[in-house]
């Protein structure tokens, strides 16, 4: 209205009705108890007593402007959504779920951060873990569990170096007796599972190839140097063979949750995708 001097132009500009703007103004005058607009044939214009309250007011509402442009500067650049994992098998479940999230919000980076459950503790207490995928004996203060999922580790081998057990049924003592092994070490979760289900049977076992590398391990069993374990997901190339047993490893039972304590804006869609898009184990 200053620049205009005219109150139903004012009202437009505002997207509010003239009678409104009128009131406001003169409820305004009402309170500070004092004119500020002095009303004539040729427009409104300030007052003295106008032209000091403007002076004050128009650098805090600059302002104000500004926090509100870089607050939108913020929301066009999206933020975080960090994700914690403590084991390499957690993507395949939940990829479908990434896919649709960032369809929801493009802006949005998502980080991915693969560590021991102690570290990742660390992570939620400065803010940076929103999403959890663990093992289900894995404890981490404020985790809310909201889907479980099995794996169903299986023997893996060459299917050109070993092309006579496709189609058998092997037994324990015959894979261990007379096959290498290539496997992960024993600070894996995968080889912590078979290692006690070894010792649940009172058998000592010592593999003949064994690497801190997934990568080593698979190339190692591609070309045929030995049996291995693990996820068939990652296994399914027509290089390999998933072999048949006649017994069957303990399932590996994992557990994707959230941080109660965190703040991240867009963490309830992600985990309303989750809920009506995965599983829930009984």
């Amino acid at each position: 209205m200053i620049t205009t001097k005219n109150i139903t132009k004012a009202s437009e500009n505002l997207n509010v009705s003239q009678p409104a703007l009128t009131k406001a103004l003169k409820q305004l005058e009402s309170d500070l108890n004092t004119k500020l607009f002095n009303r004539s044939k040729k427009g409104v214009s300030l007052t003295e007593a106008g032209e000091i309250l403007y002076e004050f007011t128009s650098a805090t509402f600059q302002s104000f402007g500004n926090t509100l442009n870089v607050i939108e500067q913020e929301n066009e650049k999206g933020g975080h959504l960090y994700i914690g994992a403590t084991t390499t098998n957690f993507l395949e479940p939940i990829l479908p779920i990434l896919q649709k999230f960032k369809e929801l919000y493009p802006n949005v980076k998502i980080e991915i951060v693969l560590e021991e459950i102690e570290v990742l503790e660390k992570y939620s207490r400065l803010g940076k873990l929103d999403i959890l995928i663990k093992n289900s004996y894995e404890e981490l203060k404020n985790f809310q569990n909201i889907v479980s999922f099995d794996i169903q580790d299986c023997f893996i081998a060459s299917k050109k170096e070993y092309a006579e057990l496709e189609n058998k049924t092997v037994t324990l003592e015959e894979l261990l007796n007379h096959y290498p092994f290539v496997l992960l070490s024993n600070i894996t979760h995968g080889r912590k599972n078979f290692d006690a289900y070894l010792r649940s049977k009172n058998i000592t076992f010592k593999p003949t190839y064994e690497f801190n590398s997934y990568s080593l391990c698979r190339e190692l069993i591609r070309n045929g140097f030995g049996i291995g374990i693990g996820n068939p997901i990652h296994y399914q190339g027509k290089e390999f063979i998933i072999l048949k047993t006649d017994f069957s490893l303990p399932k590996r039972v994992f557990n994707i949750g959230f941080i109660r304590t965190s703040k991240n804006a867009c963490l309830n869609d992600f985990i309303l995708l989750l809920e009506n898009n995965l599983i829930i184990k009984d």
